[in-house]
Formats: structure tokens, C-alpha cells, sequence
């Protein structure tokens, strides 16, 4: 004989393992919300558990094993921090930090909102999509409604209940249960089926970008039945609903909405630094849209698409995928650089673009603030046309123009401040692979030689290469 265990529903006033049930702030079909509190956590906390007492279909249990397991491996600042978890046998549940910011929901509804708050809102949505991707997550449920922020504005990507964890199981294809997802922001491959592919959440971001910019859905009055029309029509171009988007923006919003995962943005990472960077965005005809195709192309698209075997396109990890459009930062200072080092660098650099020929490339040179006249943040001077600033980018460019780099690949930046702390800051908040920069032997930087390499090789969040000419090499011995 056996003993049977029961599994129950938590409930108003109980005490489960320290936390204790104050009260429900949300009821869905499927799940609740508690406040709950805690002797050991003077913080905000939330329960959330599913409903025992109705019938409700294996994808909901598989949905919330699989949140509850995503949450607890994750650890970085785009995620709810986890406090705690029950048993999935006896008594489910898990409890989380209470993220109380709605601001991507509150700017849904005052849309369409202006560029430089649209680009506001989304960068850093994107970076929270990036890092997910980087773990290997895909998201595959991205809307308004589960992204919120903490007081202090942080970006926080909420219900990871239809998301798939590559190299785990996915528990929607052991359950055979068709996955609750919102059909306005479900991207076409997910309509038959796909659960791998991270592009899925690119498209889903750019139907979020079309709502801030136009106030309107691509897609308005979204079911299982009219959402194949995706394969075939394109969404109205949003300039022709809002005139004062940039044509820029446009690329971006319809490039992310392609139908084709391959046509769409790699990477997340690829869509912030085009919100960060508008003079980057390379125009095609997406640009210059004005309407929706005509008839012919639609029949087209139709024929083609509706053919397009989704199926059979091969499965690539999201963390692999972020490594096919490397983000390279090169980081030099002119004034103290050889003719040979000047060289060497440009070789190491047309190496990285010949190898990794969808790579794209930040050159940056950090000017000492005593430079300038009067003081001020990095945004204010960049902004600025100061003559040393205009100056150090031509010759930038002129260093850059021997290896014949496409427009859309190179953008030059010139800061002001600590060279280290502003390499550094920059490859974190756009996600830099690689970074390159020389080691100078000129006797103006020999307090760059002791400190600034050393300084980024130990802080920065990825590789880094330090080019020395063969000249400098001889001088050493």
C-alpha cells in the first residue's frame, strides 16, 4: 500500500513556510497573486500560485514549472529576485520581489509617443531581452503587461510561463497543450509551432515599437483566425499613421516585424544600439514606405510564404545566435599612436571584419576633460560641435577610411572623462563582444600603458585585445 499525497491550494491567512498570505491583488483564470510578508524580508513580496479547485489543463502546471524554474537559476537585474518556493506536489508556489512600476503600460496608452521617448522606454527593454538570450531564455510572451520596472527604473521582464529553456526540456511539447499566448505580439513561426527560435521575441519587441510610435496595433483585432494573414500582408507602414516618425524608426519597427526570422534583427542588443544610434540604421525600401504592398505582391508573399517550411529551419541557441553580429569597440587615442601601431591596429581590426562579416564597430577616442573649457556630462559634450571634437573624428575617419568599412558598420564616437571608466561603460551598456585598443609607448601615455589596459582588461564584461606594433616590441628588448 502506498500513501497518497494531496496537493492543495494555498490560501488567505495561512503561514506557508515563513511567508504569510495578507491578501489577493490579482485573479487570473488559472493563477492568483498574494501579498505576502515575511519576518526575514523587510521588502515588497508577492506570492503567486495556480488554482487547485478548477479543472485547468496540463499547460498550466507545465507553464508554471517552468517559470518557477527559469526564475530560480536567473540572477541578474532583468528578473524578479525569487524568496521562495513550494513544493510542486503538495503545495505550489513561489514568492518574488513585487516590481510596482508600469511605466511601459502607461505609455501604451498616451501613444504615440515622441522619438526620444520611445527610445527611452525601449533601449533598455531590449538589453533586458539580450541578457535573456545570453542565458540561453527565450521569452516567446513579451507585451506591455509583463515588463514593468522597480523604483528605481530598472527594467524587470515578468511571466515566464510559455518561455523555452534551451538544452531543458520543453514542458509544452512533453504536455502537448497549445501554449497561452497573446496573438497580437506572437510572431508567425510560433504559429506553427516553433518554440526555439529567439527571434521570436525580435518581432515581438517591434510590435511593441509600432504601438509606442503609432498608437495602434500592427495587427488590430488578433485571433488564431486572422493571425495567419501575417504570412502574406504586411502591417501599414507607421509614417503613414504617424507622420513624425522617422523614417529611421520605421526601418527598425518593420525590419523587426519581417515574417522570415532571418530577416529580422539577430539580436536584441542589434535593435538598442539602432534606438541609441539613429545615423546607423541603414535604409532600405522599409524606410521609404508609404502604404501597404499592393495586390501582386501580396498574392506573392502568399505563395511564398505560406510555403515557407518554418519547420524545417535549424535550431541555433540564442547564445549562440548573439555571436553571429559581434559588437566591437576600438578604443584608441591618436594623438600617442605610432604610424606602426596605427597600422597594426587596422590589421587586427580588418581581421575581426573579414571573419565576422555581419559585425559592426564602435570607434572611440576618450579626450582628457581639461581639454574643454567649463564642465559638463558626456551626453552634453558629444552633443556639442566643439572644434577638438570635430577635429578628433576626422581623424578618426581618415584612420579608418584604408580599410574601405561599409557607413553602416563604423560609428564613431569622441568622449571626454577617464579613459578605462569610459571604455567600460560604454561595452556595458551596449553590449560590446570585443573590445581592441593599443598599448602606446609615447611618453604623454605612459600613464595609460600602467593603468588603462590593465583597468578595462580587469572591469570589462567581454574579451579584450591589446595591439602592440612589432616596432614597440623591438624598443622593449
Amino acid at each position: 500500500m502506498t500513501d497518497e499525497i494531496d496537493i492543495r491550494e494555498v490560501s488567505l491567512g495561512e503561514t506557508i513556510d515563513g511567508f504569510h498570505i495578507e491578501d489577493c491583488i490579482h485573479e487570473s483564470q488559472v493563477s492568483r497573486l498574494y501579498r505576502v510578508s515575511h519576518p526575514k524580508y523587510d521588502i515588497p513580496l508577492i506570492m503567486k500560485a495556480p488554482k487547485i479547485t478548477v479543472i485547468l489543463p496540463s499547460s498550466v502546471f507545465a507553464g508554471f514549472e517552468t517559470e518557477m524554474r527559469i526564475l530560480s537559476k536567473l540572477r541578474g537585474v532583468y528578473t524578479p529576485k525569487v524568496y521562495g518556493k513550494g513544493d510542486l506536489a503538495t503545495a505550489p508556489y513561489y514568492v518574488m520581489e513585487y516590481i510596482p512600476g508600469t511605466a511601459l503600460q502607461d505609455a501604451i496608452k498616451r501613444a504615440p509617443l515622441s522619438v526620444d521617448e520611445l527610445c527611452h522606454l525601449m533601449t533598455p527593454v531590449c538589453k533586458a531581452v539580450h541578457d535573456l538570450h545570453r542565458h540561453n531564455i527565450i521569452h516567446l510572451d513579451l507585451k506591455p503587461d509583463n515588463i514593468r520596472n522597480r523604483a528605481d527604473g530598472q527594467v524587470v521582464l515578468l511571466d515566464f510561463g510559455t518561455a523555452h529553456q534551451a538544452r531543458q526540456p520543453d514542458m509544452y511539447t512533453v504536455a502537448h497543450e497549445q501554449q497561452p499566448i497573446t496573438m497580437d505580439y506572437v510572431a508567425p513561426e510560433q504559429l506553427f509551432g516553433i518554440r526555439s527560435d529567439s527571434r521570436s521575441d525580435i518581432y515581438a519587441i517591434g510590435v511593441i515599437l509600432y504601438e509606442l510610435a503609432t498608437g495602434q496595433m500592427p495587427f488590430p483585432g488578433a485571433n488564431l483566425m486572422t493571425v495567419r494573414k501575417r504570412l502574406y500582408v504586411a502591417p501599414k507602414p507607421p509614417r503613414a499613421i504617424n507622420p513624425q516618425v522617422p523614417a529611421w524608426l520605421q526601418e527598425v519597427i518593420l525590419r523587426c516585424l519581417e515574417v522570415r526570422p532571418n530577416e529580422r534583427f539577430t539580436t536584441a542588443k542589434q535593435i538598442a544600439y539602432s534606438l541609441a544610434h539613429p545615423h546607423m540604421v541603414q535604409l532600405t525600401e522599409l524606410a521609404s514606405r508609404t502604404r501597404r504592398p499592393g495586390p501582386i505582391t501580396i498574392l506573392k508573399n502568399w505563395a511564398t510564404n505560406r510555403e515557407f517550411n518554418f519547420v524545417s529551419m535549424a535550431e541555433t541557441l540564442p547564445q549562440t545566435r548573439l555571436t553571429t553580429a559581434p559588437h566591437i569597440l576600438i578604443a584608441l587615442k591618436l594623438a600617442h599612436a605610432s604610424e606602426e601601431l596605427k597600422a597594426a591596429l587596422r590589421d587586427t581590426v580588418l581581421k575581426i571584419a573579414r571573419g565576422e562579416s555581419h559585425s559592426y564597430f564602435t570607434c572611440m577616442s576618450i579626450l582628457p576633460k581639461e581639454s574643454f573649457a567649463g564642465s559638463g556630462s558626456v551626453d552634453d559634450f558629444v552633443n556639442l560641435s566643439h572644434p577638438k571634437h570635430i577635429q578628433v573624428q576626422a581623424e578618426l575617419r581618415h584612420w579608418l577610411e584604408p580599410m574601405k568599412l561599409a557607413k553602416s558598420r563604423v560609428n564613431i564616437q569622441v568622449f571626454y572623462g577617464d579613459p578605462a571608466g569610459e571604455i567600460v561603460n560604454y561595452a556595458n551598456q551596449f553590449a560590446v563582444d570585443h573590445i581592441v585598443m593599443c598599448a602606446h609607448r609615447s611618453e604623454g601615455a605612459k600613464n595609460m600603458v600602467g593603468s588603462v589596459p590593465q583597468r578595462v582588461i580587469a572591469d570589462a564584461p567581454c574579451s579584450v585585445t591589446i595591439v602592440r606594433s612589432r616596432q614597440d616590441k623591438i624598443k622593449q628588448v
